[in-house]
C-alpha cells in the first residue's frame, strides 16, 4: 500500500496530517516530526534510505510555519525533492479550485479557500483556510497566504512572499519577492521586493543590498 512521509513540525504537522488522513483515510501517514529529540536524524534516516526505484509509490508533504521568510520550508522541500520523493499537493476539503488552476508541488490549499479560475500556484504555497485568490493571479513559489486573505485579479504575490490575515491585495497589484506584508487592510499599488509593511512600524520598510 502507498505512504506518505509528513515531514514538519508543531501545529503545521498535526494539521497537515488530519487534512491528509481525512482526504485519503486508508493511506499509510508516517510523522517526521522536526521537534521531537531526532526528529532531524529521522529525516536524514529518510532521505538517506530512499530508493526511488523501489519506493511502493510512497510521496511526501512538508508542513511547516512562514518563519524566516518561508526558508525553512522551502530548504526541507528542497533535500526531499532532491532525492526523488514526489511532493503532490494537499488541497483540504472544502476549498473550491476553478477550472485551470495550476498548482505545483507541495502547496497547501486550506479547507474553504476559493481559488478562482486561471490562477497559477507555483511550488511549495501556503493559501489559508478561507483566503481567495481571484481569478489570473499568480502567487510565486514558497509565499505565505495566510487565512482570510484575498489577493485581487491578475495579482502577482512574489516568490517567498508572506502575505498575513487581514490584508486584501486589490487587482492587478504585484508585490515583490520577500515582502512581508501583515498589517491589515488593502493594498493598493505594488510593492517593491523586500518590503515589510506590518503593524510593528508605522512606515513601510525595504531591505536593501541583501
Amino acid at each position: 500500500m502507498p505512504y506518505k512521509h509528513v515531514i514538519g513540525s508543531g501545529r503545521a504537522l498535526r494539521h497537515a496530517v488530519a487534512a491528509w488522513r481525512a482526504l485519503a483515510p486508508d493511506m499509510e501517514l508516517r510523522e517526521v516530526d522536526l521537534e521531537a529529540p531526532d526528529g532531524y536524524a529521522a529525516l536524514q534516516v529518510l532521505l538517506d534510505g530512499f530508493d526511488p526505484a523501489d519506493s511502493g509509490g510512497a510521496t511526501a508533504f512538508v508542513a511547516t510555519d512562514a518563519r524566516f521568510l518561508n526558508f525553512h520550508r522551502l530548504e526541507l522541500m528542497g533535500s526531499v525533492r532532491a532525492r526523488g520523493i514526489p511532493m503532490p499537493p494537499l488541497v483540504e476539503r472544502g476549498a473550491i479550485v476553478g477550472e485551470g488552476v495550476r498548482i505545483l508541488d507541495n502547496s497547501w490549499i486550506g479547507a474553504g479557500a476559493v481559488i478562482q479560475p486561471g490562477c497559477r500556484v507555483g511550488f511549495n504555497v501556503v493559501i489559508g483556510p478561507g483566503a481567495i485568490v481571484c481569478a489570473g493571479a499568480g502567487i510565486g513559489q514558497s509565499a505565505w497566504i495566510d487565512a482570510g486573505v484575498t489577493i485581487g485579479r491578475e495579482a502577482r504575490i512574489g516568490r517567498q512572499a508572506t502575505i498575513g490575515m487581514g490584508v486584501c491585495i486589490a487587482h492587478e497589484v504585484e508585490v515583490g519577492t520577500l515582502c512581508v506584508i501583515d498589517r491589515p487592510g488593502r493594498i493598493d499599488a505594488d510593492v517593491a521586493p523586500k518590503t515589510f509593511i506590518q503593524t510593528s512600524h508605522a512606515q513601510p520598510i525595504r531591505i536593501f543590498g541583501a
